[in-house]
């Protein structure tokens, strides 16, 4: 008798017995590497104890078909299940308040465990002991999923509410995709294997681990939209698969067409037309309604781009990153940091700076978000000096702007308006911006710095014209200063030679002089004596040779005088610089200038108590004599002439004042050029008043005028008393 039997192949093994392998394997592999990778954290301890406790417990389950040898270890893991999820749920997506009591949920399974296995083989005790194991795992699961829904509902951190997000998308895609095959199955009268769908459970263990082990927001986040898109995909695919299918059978009551192998082949045309478009718009639809997502981004950095390459001015650029920012994603602060010229970083437009601990946290490149965890941080310290930077910005995330390695600027942004956290998305844009925003601000700094250069190479140039233009006006007043040494060495060879002459003159008159002088007195006398025992007619003619021998005394006298004052006037064979009395010097002037102003001109002396002055007298008595003399030149008819003197502290002053004439405003500036002269030609050579000048200034003195048409002219000598001149003054007091 032949017996029909049905070959048990590895497929028939691998689709009954698959899902135990593959998941608990799994959830072991998971745990350990989990546990590995990060030992010491509380969390990782709680799913190394679900993957320990839910891996074995699938993994033995294949030896219930079997001898049963491990069904002692099966039933202990099973008691493990609950406690290990109640672990997991106190601690994730972050530590529940009654997080510390996490082990005690341990004691009742232990209790069960042990139940367990002095009752294995009792169906009524074990049934009982099963039914509160049971019951227990699903309160531990019941808390479980309410957590993770308050968490992502109510909780106030955005790394939970994505740790939810991906767990969530993990249990879509884990049993959506199996609750499909078996809607496909059903469809098609059991042409597809519905035990295929439960390989697909192992995505919420991967998915698990995966929140578990990441703490950068924003990869969780791009992961759970990725997840988001080919979900949502693929399920549309599976829709339109399925509805295709269904349409079909229903429309043509049978099912040769979906039974035809070109069926798989038409549809797989089909999907690869569309499925561009259809991604763009799932996409799209994604980002609308689980994200919130409402703008472009790559719209509006293409937008926001075009501006700034077109500006070079930093203010235009921050304005229109912060206006990008805040149009894309509003939020309560946009601030944009750049580099001051002193290297530090502060707010554009003279603002705070930024706090040392966030430039340095940012200076690695990446994201710093207010919600970052510890975890990402060297140590404690760091984690909340950086989270105090923020909060006193009043941002939530900050971006480095970087270029060629180096960091540029910060971009912060405060809290969304919208209430949500910062996602993938719009770290992508925000980091987009970022870089465009570093290249237009090196660009505006660049442009700058050679604006910077033309204009100190144009300063350059008018420095150097300057300094052109100075030597110019150096030549020429050195020119100046020579025409006029040259007219004080020709003043200085005439009043030599003057002195000379004067010495001369003064050395041949006075012998003939005192000749006469000596002999007038005996002269008289002897005529004095003749003419007491003259005769009458005699005595007449002698007493007018005795008048005439008077006259011929005083006119000798009066030459004598003369030659006096021409020898103090000159000074010969004195000292150049000795103390002198001033007021001496003027009246010798006075008197050698009598004849000049004698009959028409008044002279006023208004002397002041001055101290003795160290000077060269023969020099400024040469100033003296060509101030008065102008003087006396300015009076046409009669007139008035003062003589003013005063001491003023250390210096003296001596002022010639007359009531002539006057100087013209418009040639007042020049009285003391050199060969400048307002008098008829041939009465003046234009050297007095230059010398003068000259003279004064040498003497550390300066003359000052003071002059009006009609009014008469006021000239004003200013003379230091000097060191001698003051030793002077203190002996003389003294």
């Amino acid at each position: 008798m032949r017996i029909e039997t049905q070959v048990f192949t590895l497929r028939d093994w691998l689709l009954l017995f698959g899902a135990f392998l593959v998941s608990g394997g799994t959830y072991f592999v998971l745990g350990l590497v989990v546990w590995v990778l990060r030992p010491g954290a509380p969390l990782v301890h709680a799913l190394l104890a679900v993957g320990m406790a839910w891996g074995i417990f699938l993994i033995t389950a294949m030896d219930l078909y079997g001898p049963a040898t491990f069904f002692r270890l099966h039933v202990l893991c099973e008691a493990l299940v609950p406690p290990a999820v109640l672990h997991l749920a106190l601690l994730f997506p972050q530590p529940h308040r009654f997080a510390r009591w996490r082990l005690a949920g341990y004691a009742p399974a232990l209790v069960i465990g042990a139940l367990y296995e002095r009752f294995l083989y009792q169906p009524a005790a074990y049934s009982t002991i099963l039914y509160t194991n049971m019951t227990y795992l699903g309160v531990a699961g019941i808390f479980f999923g309410a957590r993770l829904l308050w968490e992502y509902w109510q909780g106030v951190s955005p790394l939970a509410r994505q740790r939810v997000r991906m767990v969530m998308l993990g249990t879509l895609c884990g049993f959506s995709i199996p609750s499909t095959i078996v809607l496909a199955s059903v469809v098609t009268g059991g042409g597809v294997s519905m035990n295929a769908g439960t390989f697909t459970q192992v995505l919420f263990s991967l998915s698990l681990a995966y929140a578990v082990m990441k703490h950068d927001l924003f990869e969780l986040d791009a992961m759970v939209k990725r997840g988001a898109y080919y979900l949502v995909l693929s399920g549309a695919v599976a829709a339109a698969y399925i509805g295709a299918v269904v349409l079909l059978d229903v429309g043509l009551k049978g099912n040769a067409v979906t039974a035809s192998p070109a069926f798989p082949v038409l549809f797989t045309l089909v999907v690869l037309l569309v499925f561009n478009p259809l991604r763009t718009r799932l996409q799209a639809f994604v980002d609308r309604v689980f994200f919130r997502t409402a703008y472009d981004g790559a719209r509006e950095l293409a937008a926001v781009g075009r501006q700034l390459v077109s500006t070079l001015q930093q203010e235009r650029i921050v304005a229109l990153v912060r206006s990008a920012v805040d149009h894309a994603i509003p939020n309560t602060a946009t601030r944009l940091f750049v580099r001051a010229p002193d290297g530090r970083l502060a707010e554009a437009g003279g603002g705070r700076g930024v706090p040392p601990a966030l430039g340095r946290a940012l200076d690695g490149g990446r994201i710093i978000t207010l919600y970052d965890p510890a975890e990402l941080y060297p140590d404690a310290a760091t984690h909340e000096a950086v989270r105090a930077a923020l909060t006193t910005l009043g941002a939530e995330v900050a971006l480095p702007l970087r270029l060629r390695g180096e960091l540029v600027g910060i971009l912060t942004a405060g809290a969304k308006r919208t209430g949500l956290f910062y996602t993938a998305g719009d770290a992508e844009f925000l980091r987009a911006l970022a870089q465009q925003a570093a290249i237009a601000l090196e660009n505006a700094r660049t442009y700058e710095a050679l604006a910077l250069l033309n204009a100190r190479l144009e300063d350059r140039v008018h420095e150097r014209t300057a300094q052109l233009e100075d030597a110019n006006r150096e030549l020429a007043q050195a020119y100046g200063e020579l025409k006029s040494a040259e007219t004080r060495l020709v003043h200085s060879e005439k009043m030599a030679s003057l002195g000379r002459l004067v010495a001369g003159v003064a050395h041949e008159i006075n012998n003939p002089v005192s000749f006469i002088s000596n002999s007038v007195a005996p002269l008289t006398r002897r005529l004095q004596q003749a003419a007491a025992s003259a005769p009458p007619h005699t005595r007449g003619a002698l007493r007018d040779a005795e008048e005439l021998a008077g006259i011929m005394a005083r006119g000798a006298a009066r030459t004598a005088a003369i030659v006096k004052d021409l020898r103090s006037f000159s000074r010969l064979g004195e000292a150049t610089r000795k103390a002198v009395d001033l007021h001496e010097g003027l009246e010798v002037t006075l008197r050698l200038l009598e004849p000049r102003w004698r009959e028409r001109i008044a002279v006023h002396r208004d002397y002041g108590a001055l101290p003795p002055v160290e000077c060269d007298p023969g020099q400024l008595n040469q100033v003296f004599m060509n101030l008065l003399a102008n003087a006396c030149d300015a009076i046409a008819g009669t007139g008035n002439i003062w003589v003013m003197t005063r001491a003023e502290g250390d210096t003296v002053s001596v002022a010639i004042r007359d009531d002539g004439a006057g100087i013209p405003p418009a040639v007042l500036g020049r009285i003391f050029d050199p060969f400048f002269t307002t008098k008829d030609v041939g009465r003046g050579t234009g050297l007095g008043l230059a010398v003068s000048h000259a003279v004064v200034a040498a003497h550390g003195g300066r003359i000052d005028v003071e002059s009006a048409p009609g009014a008469g002219s006021t000239f004003r000598v200013r003379l230091p008393v000097g060191a001698a001149g003051t030793r002077l003054a203190q002996a003389s007091s003294g």
